[in-house]
């Protein structure tokens, strides 16, 4: 290799990719209170992750990858490295060399806004692509570690000299590697512009989550600290003035409605003149903003000055008010008045701070509430009481007993792998003697996927009281589920409805695992049904019936149970589910003490390894016909 070669500069001329697909993820908020200059990517994918996403890609293109940080430092291990490339990497001043070469490289693919090509100090030709988040890059995928044409010995020996090293074994090894076509290199190119917008789109949802966790965490604090106020005033003042401070804007006020309901009455203000605050009555019928705030409407107003709706304009321009955000302060159901927040000038209120605001107005709504009832001589200690059961609901999901249906043995066991679980299991009684039973796993886990779980849960039972046919219940569960969740997040669920009488099962799979339905020592997966939920809005879900018999045994499971792993990453799977099922059903146990059989040899099977995933297992054993 030549000297030349050896040391050409790291960054040479942009890879012929295509522009379409972009790796930059822009006009991301940060969560409250975590600027983006804090964010790194080990802080949103964990490195078990990322090291997933490396080797599937490498094995993919067939090259070696890594990923490194913003300064050309490896977050992860090499993906398929070849042995010439680690040999030369071990000397310090080519590893020193590399790191500065990467850099380079994530800068010049920041510019250019698109993978770039550059040729490293040993002459091996390779491909970045940046991974970048609110305009800020978090890190670079490194594709390459080979030449653009054979090696030539010459160039072999001057490596060699410099680093001291034995020629005719780098040359062995110079001599492994096989060089770039062109087709190679555009598959390369095309393949690692897509996984980097999938590591890219990956921090996007972890940046969504701690914002919701943020927001959550803010209004938790904010509610303690509302609630230390007992008197109607105090509490009124502490609203007002927090909420200026949470959303950091000029000024707020608060409104309550008078005994008759025809008008808003100032009751706290933070940072508004006397003169702007006794500019004169708002009254309900007068104002066609107030009247749609109370009736439940966020309202934005970018210039009061200016807004035909305004019923002072004048007089907040003198007060220096701008834009607005108005809701109504409802507890209970009913409205009792409104909140406005008013910023200096013009500001279009982005969705995360309107979110944060209604989910405040809405604590605040429901202190303001408690106040009342303080004042009308209810128990501290009663309201501090409910409260707490409230933050206890969600803990409380599932149920306490199985169902009493004639002929039927069921237990169900839910095991979380961490504080709160994302699966769910739930039984359903419904009229005409018929109970329905669900088993569902939602992506992701602990509070995200408990919240999700919980969301799904509630649309399951309003849709199964009002519907008959299975189908169209899940379906409507969908549609909600598409409606209001991130497109990452998404639950599988199996869904049955059984006759007390008939023993009679209709059921929908909606992408959850099959249950299996052992019968006369052979095992039916239960398939009918549709996709997973939270995809695809328009799916259409069919249903199948099916009777159950004496002696059938019935077992529902979420994807825990047949992914636990021994220490060696070998899994549990469904074939040595089906073999335990079969063993243990030959014994006349019960529903319970089979469930626990099953899980026992789970157990057994991955040792002392921690679970990874929530575990739910339902078990139905029939004891008679109908």
């Amino acid at each position: 290799m030549s000297k030349k070669r050896s040391r050409k500069s790291p960054a040479s001329q942009p890879a012929a990719a295509p522009k379409k697909g972009s790796v930059r993820l822009r006009g991301v908020a940060p969560a409250v209170g975590e600027p983006c200059t804090r964010w790194r990517l080990v802080d949103l994918v964990d490195i078990e992750t990322l090291q997933k996403l490396q080797d599937g890609f490498s094995t993919l293109c067939g090259a070696a990858v890594s990923i490194r940080d913003p300064s050309g430092v490896r977050l992860t291990r090499p993906s398929q490295p070849n042995r010439f490339c680690t040999v030369v990497s071990e000397h310090p001043e080519i590893e020193r060399r590399c790191r500065l070469s990467n850099s380079e490289s994530t800068r010049r693919a920041t510019r250019q806004g698109r993978p770039v090509k550059y040729v490293c100090h040993a002459g091996l030709t390779q491909y970045a692509a940046t991974i970048e988040l609110a305009g800020r890059v978090l890190g670079t995928i490194v594709l390459g570690d080979r030449p653009e044409r054979p090696f030539e010995r010459g160039e072999i020996d001057i490596l060699a000299a410099e680093m001291g090293v034995d020629a005719d074994e780098l040359w062995a090894m110079a001599r492994e590697i096989q060089p770039w076509s062109d087709n190679q290199m555009r598959a390369a190119i095309d393949f690692l512009q897509l996984t980097a917008n999938t590591i890219t789109a990956i921090c996007y949802q972890q940046v969504m989550l701690r914002q919701r966790l943020e927001e959550l965490r803010v209004i938790d604090e904010t509610t303690k600290h509302l609630n230390s106020g007992l008197d109607l005033d105090t509490v009124l003042n502490k609203i007002v003035r927090t909420m200026a401070e949470i959303m950091k804007v000029k000024a707020c006020s608060v409104r309550l409605l008078d005994p008759t309901g025809r008008e808003l009455v100032i009751k706290a203000a933070y940072n508004l003149s006397r003169d702007y605050l006794r500019k004169g009555p708002v009254l309900v019928e007068e104002s066609h903003w107030d009247q749609a705030i109370l009736a439940g409407q966020i309202i934005r107003i970018r210039n009061m000055a200016t807004d035909p709706n305004v019923r002072y304009p004048e007089e907040a321009r003198r007060e220096g008010l701008v834009s607005s955000l108005g809701v109504g302060l409802i507890a209970g159901g009913k409205a009792v008045g409104t909140l406005h927040i008013y910023t200096g000038q013009e500001h279009d209120f982005t969705e995360e701070e309107e979110r944060l605001f209604l989910a405040v107005a809405a604590q605040a709504a429901g202190v303001i509430e408690r106040s009342r009832l303080l004042q009308e001589s209810v128990a501290k200690m009663q309201m501090e009481h409910e409260l707490q059961l409230a933050r206890e609901v969600q803990s409380r999901m599932l149920p306490s007993r199985p169902p009493q249906i004639p002929g039927l043995d069921i237990h169900a066991i839910n095991i979380p792998s961490k504080q709160v679980s994302g699966d769910f299991y739930d039984y359903i009684v419904m009229p005409q003697g018929r109970t329905g039973i669900a088993i569902a796993d939602s992506v992701g886990k602990s509070i995200p996927a408990a919240i999700l779980t919980a969301s799904v849960r509630s649309a399951l039972k309003a849709q199964a009281q009002n519907i008959f046919r299975i189908g169209q219940v899940v379906g409507r569960v969908n549609r909600m589920l598409c409606e209001d969740s991130l497109p990452s997040e998404f639950v599988t669920l199996f869904y049955g409805v059984i006759d007390s009488v008939t023993h009679r099962m209709a059921y929908c799979n909606a992408g959850h695992d099959p249950p299996l339905l052992l019968r006369d020592g052979q095992i039916t997966p239960l398939t009918a049904g549709g996709p997973l939920l939270g995809v695809i809005e328009a799916a259409e879900f069919t249903h199948e019936s099916i009777q159950l018999r004496a002696g059938d045994t019935l077992v529902l499971y979420t994807d825990g149970l047949v992914d636990a792993m021994t220490y060696n990453n070998e899994r549990y799977g469904r074939q040595r589910l089906v073999e335990s099922l079969t063993k243990h059903a030959a014994t006349p146990y019960s529903a319970e003490d089979l469930a626990q059989q099953l899980l026992w040899d789970v157990r057994r099977f991955a040792g002392f390894r921690a679970r990874t995933d929530d575990l739910t297992l339902m078990v139905i054993r029939v004891m008679s016909d109908s």
